[in-house]
Order: C-alpha cells, then structure tokens, then sequence
C-alpha cells in the first residue's frame, strides 16, 4: 500500500524539461510575429546547419515529420513498385508505411535478441535482384551494426537510408547515428530525446546534391529520379519549430546526463542479462536512451506492480509489424522468432530530463524485486 500511495512517475514528462527554455521560446515566438517569416526562413536555415554538423554530414533537409523525411528519402532513392527494402519488423509502422506508400516491398529479416536490432547475416541473405534499400532502425536509441550492413549494400550497390528517428546523440565506433549511408531520417515528436513542440522531421544528407533534390520535393517542385518523374509535395517545417528545436538542441548535452543518470541507476538494479549491456570499453559506443528496455519473464506480473506502485511503462510493437495488417504488402524473409519474444518480453521504463532521482531508484527496486520473485 505504500508504494500505491507514492508519488506517480508518468512515461514521459513533456512539461519539466520545457520549462527552462520557455521564456527564451516565447521571445522566439514574438521575434517570428514580428517579421512575417513564418515557413523555410533563418530559423530553419540556422537548424539546417547546426543538425548536419552535429551529425557529421554535409547537408539536412527540415521536413515536416520524421514520417515524411523517410518517405523523401526513399522517393529519392528510387524505392517504387517491384523495389524491395529490407528492414526490421520490430520498429514502429511509420518506417514500413513510407516503403508501402511509394509502392515498395518491404522485406523483413529477424533481430538480435541482445539489442534489438538487425541482424546483419539476415540481411545479406534475404538481399534479391529487387532490393534497392537496407533501412537500419536503431531502435530505442541503440546503434546497428553499421559496418557490417553498409558492407552488405557496398557489395549488391545497395543504398543504407537510416531511420535514427530514436537515436539522435547516439555514437557507433565514435560516429554519430546518421553519418553513415547515404540518408538518414530523423524526427522532432515531442517524445524524442531532441524534441520540437509539435510534429517536425529532418533528412540528414551525405551528398549536397541529395540535400537539393529534397529542398525540391519538400516545396512541391517536380523531380526526375532515374528516368522517373516524380511529385513533390507540401513537406515544410515552420519557423516557430526550428527554433523550440535549436534552442533545445543547444541544451542536449545537460538532458542527455539526466537520461545518463537514470540509466545508470536503471543499469545498478537491473541485471545485465535483463538489459541492453553491449557496451565494449573503446568501443566508440553510446546510447541516448530514447528508452530504457528491460526483457522480464511474466511481464503481465511486472505491468501490474507498476500500475499498483504508480508508474507508468511502455509495451512496444507487440505484436512486431509482421503480425501487423499491413504485413499483407510485405515479404518476410525467414522466421522472426526473436522480433517474437520482444514482443512478449521487453517493456520500457521512465526515462527522460528530470526524472527524479529517486523515483528512478524505486522504479528500479521494483523491476529488481520481481526479477528476483521470478528466479530470473
């Protein structure tokens, strides 16, 4: 009963981490009235710079959902009907939605089990005369395997389009997410570890031409892909959300180490073998923790003591997109028992800016109190 009378711990807190920055936002907002430029003016501009130079590329593209920058980026790379794109079943629809609606195939292959992400040997084989694309989603902030896909699509001429929609701050062998391939997607929902405060996305670009091709698209112009002409389209981020983003963007680095902190109370309750724990020192590798995953025997059990304790918890893609309607457009390539038992297992804690110290102490008690009454 203690616990039930404790205070509540939400899955996201979207106020708190706000609130430092709301006074300088509101003069943003009051500078932009003043001028009259409201849509593509310095604002964005400014974010367009600052995001490729914190991802190590030549140019981004602000869009107007994460949805939408995957859906550019794989118009420009000539995804269409009878091209294939291999990705992840475990991930959220939006990534497979823009394959289907540019008239392509999604092809699945199976995850590891020890971060969630895709398992490179799978790629390779499920590779076809028809795959154009291999899509990495680095799933709760956690990195793929970027080597060895990119080798993979070096050796077919494939194209590597990121989907880094949670990852953004995430590092791989020293490099940030949305460095390596020839696209990557990113998105500002106020859920992300970079947030905007409405719906907001941005395609990061190795090649400048690239960055051209969808400045073009995003503003309704016409463009000729491989021989092909395409449409264009209303895909603008707006003034008064590139700079919420920037200013936000300018305080990363200290809601980062509030995400840090949690996870590693979150990581000195937990068992290793209960959580992502592929860190390797030197290894270049860092996780933003977009979420906290934990993968619990009985979690029906764990949900209900969180629920009595007043915490709140994700269950993500249960079941994973193969399960899903949509799988009626999409080849599945091999068994996906380990998207499966995510499915089953993982759940994801609170973690975010502000999240109090001790409430991460007791969430973590709590997940280690039923992993031990479970013998995990």
């Amino acid at each position: 009963m203690k616990e039930e009378m404790m205070r509540r711990v939400d899955r996201y807190d979207l106020v708190s981490p706000m609130m430092p920055c709301k006074e300088e936002i509101l003069a943003g907002v009051d500078r932009i009235l003043s001028t009259g430029s409201y849509i593509l003016g310095p604002e964005v501009r400014a974010l367009e710079s600052e995001m490729a130079e914190a991802c190590g590329c030549a140019d981004s593209v602000g869009v107007a959902s994460g949805s939408a920058a995957l859906y550019l980026a794989l118009q420009l790379a000539g995804v269409g009907p009878g091209v294939e794109v291999i990705t992840t079943p475990y991930t959220f629809v939006a990534t497979v939605e823009a394959v289907i609606r540019l008239g392509g195939t999604p092809v699945y292959v199976d995850i590891d089990p020890d971060d969630l992400n895709l398992q490179p040997g799978l790629v390779a084989e499920a590779v076809t005369d028809r795959t154009r694309v291999i899509l990495p989603v680095h799933i709760f902030g956690v990195p793929c395997d970027m080597d060895a896909l990119q080798a993979t699509a070096d050796a077919h001429g494939l194209d590597v389009i990121e989907d880094m929609c949670q990852a953004f701050g995430s590092l791989y062998k020293g490099r940030p997410c949305g460095s390596f391939g020839r696209m990557s997607c990113l998105s500002f929902y106020p859920t992300k570890n970079l947030p905007g405060i409405g719906d907001g996305g941005l395609v990061i670009c190795r090649e400048t031409d690239d960055a051209e091709l969808i400045r073009r698209l995003r503003g309704h112009e016409t463009v000729r892909i491989d021989g092909r002409l395409c449409a264009g389209w209303n895909s603008r981020i707006d003034e008064i959300q590139a700079m919420a983003i920037r200013i936000r963007l300018a305080r990363f680095t200290d809601e980062q180490a509030d995400r840090d902190r949690a996870a590693a109370i979150y990581d000195e309750a937990i068992p290793a073998a209960n959580r992502f724990s592929g860190y390797a020192p030197g290894g270049g590798l860092r996780v933003t923790h977009h979420q906290y995953w934990i993968r619990v025997p009985e979690r029906g059990r764990l949900e209900e003591r969180l629920k009595a304790a007043g915490i709140d918890f994700g269950v993500y893609y249960a079941p994973p997109l193969h399960r899903h309607e949509l799988a009626e457009y999409c080849r599945i390539h091999g068994e996906m028992r380990h998207a499966e038992t995510a499915g089953e297992e993982i759940l994801t804690l609170p973690i975010y800016p502000a999240l109090p110290v001790d409430s991460a102490k007791r969430i973590g008690g709590l997940v280690a109190k039923h992993l031990d009454d479970c013998g995990a």
